[in-house]
């Protein structure tokens, strides 16, 4: 993937022959469809679901790009792009999910939808936000799907859909997101899902105290309960983002090492409920965390993304739910269409 801005994405964990019994730690290899970077689009979010995988970004600014894996992230080919809504220049997709049943691409003004992640409609040419407001993150599960956003009012948002057609907007008080008197949750940062399990990462203030907090629901979004994610190990309040797959869950927060390097701390959860530090990853050049990505297959591999001091761009991998980390050797490319 040729990235832009702050994200990337999975690579296969090579393991083989001597080095099965690494495979927890072990190097990232990559299969690149193409080795120019010049036409490639930039990516701004990759989902995963199965041996599916969707990037979604643009060429230049205005140019969508959907590409799609059907192995896993091995090889990569352009998505169709049709559309319901005009023309799609100037309608990029800033943020996917999906799995069985649908996916959905939204942008600051357009919604995407797909029945398999390949064959992609623009259906609208506005996009859920309106003025003033931002989608933030976008999660799908076993309901529809959930868009968490931010408003420059400082209300959190939470927009839901069955179908990624017809969408309903919520405040993060109206969403029962809101537990103690006089908080106010003025930021929505994102989602994630693990089919029956639904998080969502905000932040909110109290008694003029800025904390972030994570929410989790078991029965569609129809009630949400606060957990508790340590901040421990030099970590930061906020979070970079998290993920779940096959059952396991991670939450990554950036954070401050010896020295005053950059680093990523990692906790990990086997509920969404009961969480503790399982690592840090810390580059040689340090690394700040950027986005957090569950990786296909149920392998329980997720990515963590992010920047470098000199501000290029790396990825780390877990194929063990979290608990030991390999740096990527560099990024496979989406061709262009």
């Amino acid at each position: 993937v040729a990235v832009g801005g702050t994200a990337a994405f999975l690579m296969r964990a090579h393991a083989g022959g001597a080095d099965a019994a690494a495979s927890a730690a072990s190097r990232v290899s990559v299969n690149s469809v193409s080795r120019s970077l010049v036409s490639a689009p930039a990516v701004s979010k990759v989902a995963a679901s199965g041996e599916t995988v969707v990037a979604v970004g643009s060429q230049g600014s205005a140019i969508p790009s959907f590409s799609v894996s059907t192995d896993g992230g091995r090889t990569w080919t352009p998505a169709f792009m049709g559309s319901q809504a005009g023309p799609v220049t100037g309608h990029p997709a800033t943020t996917v999910a999906g799995g069985p049943g649908g996916w959905v691409g939204l942008g600051p003004q357009a919604i995407w939808v797909s029945a398999d992640g390949a064959n992609w409609m623009l259906v609208s040419a506005r996009g859920l936000a309106g003025p003033g407001e931002t989608i933030t993150g976008l999660a799908k599960d076993s309901w529809g799907y959930l868009a968490t956003g931010t408003a420059l009012s400082g209300t959190g948002l939470v927009w839901t859909s069955p179908n990624g057609l017809t969408w309903h907007k919520h405040t993060a008080a109206q969403f029962g997101l809101v537990s103690v008197p006089g908080e106010q949750v003025f930021a929505m940062t994102d989602a994630a899902s693990d089919w029956n399990v639904t998080l969502i990462v905000g932040s909110a203030n109290k008694d003029g105290k800025t904390c972030a907090y994570v929410w989790r629901s078991l029965d569609k979004g129809a009630s949400w309960r606060t957990v508790v994610v340590p901040q421990t190990n030099g970590a930061d309040w906020s979070f970079a983002g998290l993920a779940g797959d096959a059952g396991h869950f991670i939450a990554v927060r950036p954070g401050t090492g010896s020295g005053g390097v950059a680093e990523a701390v990692v906790y990990i959860s086997d509920d969404a409920v009961n969480w503790h530090f399982a690592t840090t990853i810390t580059g040689s050049a340090g690394f700040t965390p950027r986005q957090v990505t569950a990786g296909s297959g149920g392998t329980g591999r997720f990515v963590v993304t992010g920047r470098d001091r000199q501000g290029r761009v790396v990825a780390y991998t877990s194929t063990d739910n979290g608990a030991m980390w390999a740096h990527s050797e560099g990024f496979g490319v989406v061709p262009s269409a």
